[in-house]
């Protein structure tokens, strides 16, 4: 599950001042304009570092992808527009913003402002936005988008807490200068104004807003200020993507060697056992290797072996989202801290990691794992029946029942149950059951569709389920730990937390300009959520793991630095001179000659790795 972030993965800031490059230059002697002294204005560019891409990547040909259910909607805002459909739509829409991240440098970059400039109030930014950009529908994109995306957000129309609640919280005003100068104004100082303060626009033209827009507008294709539109669907089946000939942005130096494919067809894949098989018809172009069990013991075939498909496992340096099992303390036995730290103390990732997952990875100790906002005094809680057995007594389940479950004095069974949206997790799910079972505790399961998982655990209509979402550099407590957000349906504090002291620290995380006072703030929470117990963490791996059509290409690096996914930033591209090469080997039973490199570390990351753990 990905929430969509205003600004990409960010590390640190490197500007430079002036121009550079294919940038269009900002005019040094603008006269006074919306009261503001434009030629007295020092604007900041970044045109030095590498495209995102490979420069040589070629255009053409159609990417197959799968999902799991058919979206709920094509909406990029309001009721269930943060789906697993969401990250597409997104890509080609509202990630495509201001400015971003470099994902390989962490600079910054121009992207939909060619240049900006940070006031010394550190709350306000003007951008100079990129006269030649367009909407999907040939419109020009100006300033004015940028005063409508505010109205938009914070309107309740589009049923959209979260949304509403960022523009109230970060946002005080935005001003169309001109056409193609924009004032966004901060609520407070901050400490990172490009991050905080660069928001999408939104189409005023193709937007109706009023009472009923997100059922009005579910199966709409959004107007977007990307290089594809949705083009055609059938529901159950696909959803089809098609990238825009006249788009904008293909010039752009930063977009060289991205969007590289003319479709995307967006199959539904009920069943997520059957992915492999998908791919190795053909019928996939790409598949992303999340078992570390199939990783091991499937990947031995014809379509390898002859070369004809090529496996790789990539080292990528990306910030870890939080993956775990969510404990709802909205329900009576999870409620009781003691119960909850009962759990944590039966979770024996050590024999898991050992049994089913290959000794593929480590154990989580933070929610903020891989930033320098995880408390590095954390640990994760060992697994100890001993520890566990005292807190179930302190939280009352003492007597077991005729069926081995512990009850406490009212007869209350030690009983919750987990849903789940993949029957890939159920055998690490039962295992986990095991370890509850004989301890006394009785973790039922439930598996349901991935949509119906999803929406219940939005819809906090859950008792325990397992998330795993990405996350930028900067993690995002406000939106999963806020008091504000507890019992609020359509939010990502699933958890149903609510502790003053945090939302306190939150504040000094998002608002402080000192440094220091941020990150012991950050520390400080998730001590606290530790302590709590209300999240059981996960495990994590620092690469991607896939297979690949010998004729889906990729630059020499594979991905950038920051990559979470092989569709994010979407670099690959489709070799239709390879792909007929393929198909005549594929045909005729000819071997290409199988690719043996599999392992790749552009970055260093496994080597760092491997010399932590003091290996050569």
């Amino acid at each position: 599950m990905k929430f969509f972030q205003f600004a990409s993965i960010a590390l640190a800031m490197g500007l430079t001042t002036a121009t550079f490059g294919e940038a269009p230059e900002a005019n040094e002697n603008e006269e006074t304009t919306a009261g503001i002294d434009l030629s007295s204005i020092e604007w900041v560019t970044n045109m030095d570092d590498p495209p995102i891409g490979d420069p040589n990547a070629k255009k053409g040909g159609t990417y197959v992808d799968s999902l799991p259910g058919f979206p709920k909607t094509f909406r990029l805002y309001g009721p269930n527009s943060n789906e697993m459909f969401a990250n597409w739509s997104r890509a080609y829409s509202t990630n495509i913003g201001l400015v971003w991240r470099h994902p390989t440098t962490d600079n910054h970059i121009p992207i939909l402002a060619t240049h900006w400039s940070i006031q010394d109030d550190n709350r306000t930014v003007l951008y100079k936005l990129d006269e030649r950009a367009t909407w999907s529908d040939g419109e020009p994109i100006t300033a004015d988008d940028y005063v409508f995306a505010r109205e938009f957000m914070s309107s309740p129309h589009i049923v959209d807490p979260f949304y509403n609640r960022y523009i109230e919280d970060y946002i005080e005003d935005v001003v169309a200068i001109d056409d193609y100068t924009l004032k966004v104004v901060g609520a407070r100082e901050s400490w990172r104004p490009l991050d905080d303060f660069s928001i999408p626009p939104v189409p005023r033209h193709a937007t109706d807003l009023q009472p009923g827009w997100p059922d009005a507008t579910n199966y709409t294709p959004p107007v977007v200020q990307g290089p594809y539109t949705i083009s055609s669907w059938r529901v159950g089946e696909r959803v089809v993507f098609t990238r825009n000939p006249d788009w904008w942005g293909y010039d752009h130096h930063y977009f060289q060697g991205m969007f590289n494919p003319d479709r995307f067809e967006i199959t539904v894949l009920t069943n997520p056992d059957m992915q492999l098989e998908y791919f190795k018809l053909g019928r996939l172009s790409t598949h992303t290797v999340a078992s570390a069990r199939e990783w091991a013991t499937q990947m031995e075939f014809e379509q390898l072996d002859k070369g004809w498909v090529n496996k790789k496992m990539v080292f990528l340096e990306a910030p870890e989202g939080m993956s775990g099992i969510v404990l709802n303390q909205d329900v009576s036995v999870l409620s009781n801290k003691d119960f909850r730290k009962a759990l944590q103390y039966l979770f024996n990732f050590e024999e898991l990691n050992s049994r089913l997952m290959f000794d593929a990875y480590y154990r989580k100790a933070s929610v903020f794992e891989g930033t320098p906002f995880a408390n590095p005094e954390l640990e994760p809680y060992p697994y100890s029946p001993r520890d566990a057995g005292r807190h179930l007594r302190a939280a009352g389940f003492s007597q077991r029942g005729s069926d081995g479950i512990l009850r406490n004095a009212e007869g209350q069974p030690a009983r919750f149950t987990l849903i789940y949206g993949s029957p890939t997790f159920t055998p690490h799910m039962e295992v986990v059951q095991s370890w509850y079972r004989r301890a006394g505790v009785d973790m039922r399961l439930q598996l349901v569709e991935s949509v119906t998982f999803f929406e219940r655990m939005r819809e906090k209509t859950f008792e325990a389920g397992p998330i795993s979402m990405t996350a930028g550099f900067f993690p995002a407590p406000h939106q999963y730990f806020a008091s504000e957000f507890a019992g609020t349906p359509q939010t990502n504090n699933f958890w149903n937390f609510a502790n003053e002291e945090v939302d306190k620290l939150i504040d000094v995380y998002r608002f402080s300009m000192d440094e220091q006072e941020r990150l012991d703030a950050m520390h400080r929470i998730d001590e606290i959520l530790h302590e709590e117990a209300i999240h059981i963490n996960f495990w994590s791996a620092p690469y991607i793991r896939m297979l690949h059509w010998r004729y889906v290409k990729f630059p020499e690096f594979y991905f950038p630095r920051r990559a979470r996914s092989t569709m994010e930033y979407q670099v690959f591209w489709i070799d239709e001179e390879e792909k007929k090469r393929v198909e005549e080997a594929m045909a005729a039973g000819r071997s290409l000659g199988r690719d043996t490199q599999v392992e790749l570390d552009p970055y260093g990351v496994k080597k760092r790795l491997d010399a932590a753990a003091g290996e050569e």
